[in-house]
């Protein structure tokens, strides 16, 4: 098909008609980026187009920018994912700068692959909407005419001039049908009459009608008398009621009549946007159901639909996670299984979750539970391929049977009107199986009985008591009654009413355990996903059905919990009961009994490795643990005065220290404890840590606790140690360095000062040509030692903390571009290209000029030096997510392994490999650079990988950066 009569079947496109009349550019290049297939008015004037069919006709070769750019990018892109954002040069933006652009890998309705490049920013020609219109369909040889949203002629190709006989709208044309079908749902044909022609035949024309832009911008083109012929053959083959039989003739259109379309694009699915659903469950014999229309309808293949589990488990979960977790009884959750697709090789993930059943006898009757599919690309993907499935078609595939009457009506309904599509017929709501409507039944008898005794009387709520030897009707259970929460609000038991992940009920109970005020407050921080964290006891047999729940202080409880179907507002519901109560019936926390309290706190004082002791307010002491007997040495403590577990030394300050509890109106800790010296019985002082209180407010009783800080106090004196010899170490570094500053800078720089004095002959020509190249090394030598020293310096004072930095406020876009500017002659030198993207409202950071600049200049150097010929350094700038500034400088040299990075970071030490014996260095680049970034409050990272390169990425922080 050529180009200008790709034009109107592309504008049927879902995806490719909003965007047709944009302000912004959009192109559809090919996916061997040869050619743009269709491009809107601005998108074609960026590459010199006059009109979008102008621009389809171009063909790029592989030396072109752009099309490098798209070939480069389609390889990356997902086909049919979401879109991503890039930054593309040569697309209309200004010189120098890119344009952020967001870019998608599509298939066509043909099958054919392309990429959709959508602008985010305004670049190119700024067009009127008529003008981007009147461009949109110029050029071509296909019959079309542009109207307003209000039906206003705008323009028309030259080959459908003819055809409107003059006509300036839509209402003169007598296609206000088929213009109000178009803007409703997007696309629309049928038959007009133009003219006044005696012969009906002769003046009815065909019209196909397209909806393009959208909001202000909104437009109609027209195809008239030549409809677009759709790259789809199913589009325009006629629908047969059968195979092998002749195809039923076609219905007679009226003149003006609309077949709408309610889909421009019948093979795209719109993006799925939220988790795929359903509900499963599994009988005592381990029979498996789905109860999702749309899962099966996805998946496809009977076998994995429905069956006994061990049938199904080789397919879908060989590990045999699911058939462990079924043994225990007991609840789980979050088990991935890899569901079969179409019987085939591949693969859906699924997380299944899981409830035990139980019976009025605690017999175990099954599971019941639900899955989630996470894969929203995949789930596309798979709606895409499956266009044509119907609700009836679904329902056959879910139930194993034949075509329901419903799939047989709309077949044969098909066959008469190919753009007809049947409504899915309505759901039949499950009912209750004779076990659910037992634990519902039970589960009114329980709360009646907590009502009854807690003497809550409420009108209607006695519940007839079931006959343990009447069979149990397979009948749909009663509704909860509408007043029902009123009932639920009183009971001391947590309950919870949901279905699926909408949450409908919470008493107080649970309101109060879990931290929320109202349900509202629940739902708002993330409902079910929010509160449930992880079922446990799937993993232990015998478990009780716990349930791991989080809490709104931010801790995570285990609670015994019930889960029961029932009907709630007349719908299918869950219940969550659980079967320890929540509060006491007084609304206070449960205590222990008075002596197994006492017992339990006895046994955890005598298991605390601190001491501690109870005296009266003279002193003496009354009681003490096992472990601070053993700390001062003694059998028995008791009776003994406090004053003589304290050195000779300390007493005073202890008695001033105990004076402060037994003054009146003292309360709780003084100054959080004192460091004392203890004294044992055999002889011998020990370092302490003494904290005192009072007991239950009393004041003629204290408790001390005694800590031993031996350890403590060593590893303070041996740190206070090694900090003094450190000190002593950089003073001497410091004092070394300085003079080796005077003593070699001073001639040194007289040798490369008089080096350049020969070199340039000025007191008289060299009569040998080898002493100039001598002269030349030597020069050279001088330098490179100046730079090792100075270098050397930095470091040290940078280690000694003495390095003096000046921090002002650095706009470190000008200072990386004048960098680059410095190192470009040597990247030219060494054929290595230096590509650069630079964040345009780049903020200021809070740094040291000098320094930083120091550090892009060392980055910079590195890169070249080990990149090869024909190889890229990028630096780039950019805002991290937590508003801090990135510099990131990546190269595509020869790289570092993980042992290569950690001896490139150490002073003095340079990689001798053969890939790097070209490059000449002092080995203080990386460390100089590391410390001068730590220097200026930033972050220095580096990654790398043996011949993929190197990248560097210097951070500083949000409180480094200036905002507004």
């Amino acid at each position: 098909m050529s180009s200008s009569r790709l034009q109107p079947v592309l504008l049927q496109d879902g995806r490719l008609a909003p965007l047709a009349t944009s302000a912004l550019p959009v192109w559809l290049w090919s996916a061997d980026a040869t050619r743009i297939l269709w491009a809107n008015a601005v998108g074609a004037a960026v590459f010199g187009a006059p009109t979008s069919a102008a621009v389809s006709a171009r063909r790029f070769d592989d030396g072109d920018a752009a099309a490098g750019q798209i070939a480069r990018l389609a390889v990356t892109l997902t086909p049919d994912a979401a879109p991503r954002l890039e930054r593309l040069r040569g697309f209309g933006a200004a010189i120098g700068s890119a344009l952020t652009c967001a870019c998608s890998r599509i298939t066509l309705a043909d099958g054919t692959d392309a990429v959709l490049v959508v602008a985010a920013e305004r670049a190119g020609p700024d067009l009127s909407l008529e003008e981007r219109i009147r461009r949109l369909i110029a050029g071509g040889d296909a019959p079309l005419a542009a109207f307003s949203g209000d039906g206003t002629l705008i323009a028309a190709t030259d080959s459908a001039c003819p055809r409107l006989r003059g006509a300036t709208s839509l209402t003169a044309l007598g296609a206000d049908t088929l213009a109000a079908a178009a803007r409703a749902s997007g696309h629309a044909a049928g038959h007009i009459r133009v003219g006044a022609s005696a012969d009906p035949a002769e003046g009815s024309t065909e019209v196909s009608i397209n909806r393009v832009g959208g909001g202000d911008a909104t437009a109609l083109v027209a195809s008239i008398g030549a409809p677009p012929v759709a790259p789809d053959a199913a589009l325009a083959a006629p629908v047969r009621a059968s195979a092998g039989e002749p195809a039923a003739p076609a219905a007679r259109t009226e003149p003006g009549a609309a077949i709408i379309a309610n889909d421009p694009v019948p093979n795209m699915a719109a993006e799925r946007r939220h988790p795929l659903r359903f509900v499963w469950q599994m009988d005592e014999a381990g029979r498996f159901t789905l109860g999702s229309d749309e899962f099966v309808a996805l998946v496809g293949g009977r076998s994995a639909i429905a069956g006994a589990w061990p049938e199904i488990e080789s397919s879908v979960d060989p590990e045999g996670q699911i058939a462990r977790a079924i043994a225990t009884r007991d609840t789980w959750s979050g088990l991935t299984v890899l569901w079969p697709i179409d019987e085939g090789e591949e693969r859906l993930a699924v997380e299944l979750s899981g409830l035990p059943v139980f019976d009025r006898e605690r017999v175990f009757r099954g599971y019941r539970g639900f899955g989630v599919c996470r894969d929203l690309a995949q789930l596309t993907a798979l709606a895409r391929r499956r266009p044509g499935v119907s609700a009836a078609a679904v329902a056959s595939a879910a139930s194993g049977g034949a075509p329901t009457a419903v799939a047989a009506t709309a077949s044969a309904g098909a066959s008469q009107r190919e753009n007809i599509v049947p409504f899915p017929s309505a759901a039949v709501a499950p009912a209750l199986s004779a076990v659910e409507h037992s634990a519902f039944r039970e589960l009114s008898r329980k709360l009646s009985q907590r009502l009854t005794a807690a003497g809550i009387e409420h009108p209607g709520s006695t519940v007839a008591p079931a006959a343990d030897d009447q069979p149990i009707a397979e009948v749909q259970p009663a509704d909860v009654p509408a007043d029902a929460g009123a009932i639920l609000d009183k009971l001391s038991i947590g309950i919870l009413i949901y279905r699926l992940d909408q949450l409908l009920y919470a008493n107080p109970a649970f309101l109060q355990w879990t931290g929320y005020q109202s349900l509202a407050d629940l739902i708002a921080a993330g409902g079910l996903d929010e509160l449930f964290v992880k079922p446990i006891g799937a993993a232990t047999p015998g478990g009780a059905g716990s349930l791991t729940l989080s809490i709104d202080r931010g801790e995570r409880t285990g609670i015994e919990s019930e889960l029961i179907e029932i009907r709630w507002d007349g719908e299918p519901a869950h219940a969550l009961v659980t079967s320890t109560p929540l509060i006491s019936p007084a609304g206070e926390p449960e205590r222990l009994p008075a002596p197994a309290e006492l017992a339990e706190l006895q046994s955890i004082i005598d298991t605390a490795t601190d001491g501690v002791i109870l005296f009266d307010a003279r002193g003496r002491i009354a009681s003490a643990n096992g472990s601070a007997e053993a700390l001062f040495g003694y059998e028995q403590l008791a009776d003994l005065a406090v004053t003589d577990l304290f050195a000779p030394e300390n007493v005073a300050t202890v008695q001033s220290y105990l004076d402060g509890f037994t003054r009146e109106g003292s309360t709780g800790l003084l100054d959080g404890g004192r460091e004392v010296m203890g004294r044992v019985r055999q002889g011998g002082a020990i370092p302490l840590f003494m904290t005192v209180g009072r007991i239950d407010g009393r004041t003629d009783r204290f408790c001390a606790v005694f800590r031993d800080i031996t350890l403590w106090k060593k590893a303070e004196e041996e740190l206070t140690q090694a900090r003094r010899r450190a000190e002593q170490a950089s003073s001497a570094k410091s004092d070394f360095l300085a003079r080796l500053s005077h003593e070699i800078r001073t001639p040194l720089n007289a040798i490369i000062g008089f080096s350049e004095v020969m070199m340039e002959e000025r007191f008289g020509p060299i009569g040998n040509e080898r002493y100039r190249e001598y002269l030349k090394d030597i020069h050279a030598s001088g330098g490179h030692l100046l730079s090792l020293i100075n270098d050397l310096l930095d470091l040290s004072k940078i280690e000694a903390g003495k390095l003096e930095l000046t921090f002002t406020s650095v706009a470190l876009n000008d200072l990386t571009q004048q960098c680059v500017a410095i190192m470009q002659p040597q990247a030219n030198r060494e054929r290595v290209i230096i590509r650069t993207s630079l964040l345009q409202s780049l903020p200021q950071v809070i740094a040291d000029a000098r320094s930083v600049r120091q550090i892009v200049l060392n980055l910079l150097s590195n890169s070249i030096k080990f990149t090869g010929a024909g190889g890229q350094v990028i630096v780039s700038t950019a805002l991290d997510d937590n508003g801090g500034v990135v510099l990131r400088v990546r190269d595509t040299g020869v790289g570092m392994s993980d042992q290569d990075l950690v001896t490139a970071l150490e002073p003095f030490r340079q990689l001798a490999t053969s890939a790097r014996a070209r490059s000449a260095g002092t080995g203080l680049g990386l460390p100089l650079t590391k410390a001068l970034t730590e220097a200026n409050r930033a972050s220095f990272r580096i990654t790398s990988a043996p011949r993929e390169g190197t990248l560097v990425e210097i951070a500083f922080p949000a409180t480094r950066v200036l905002t507004g």
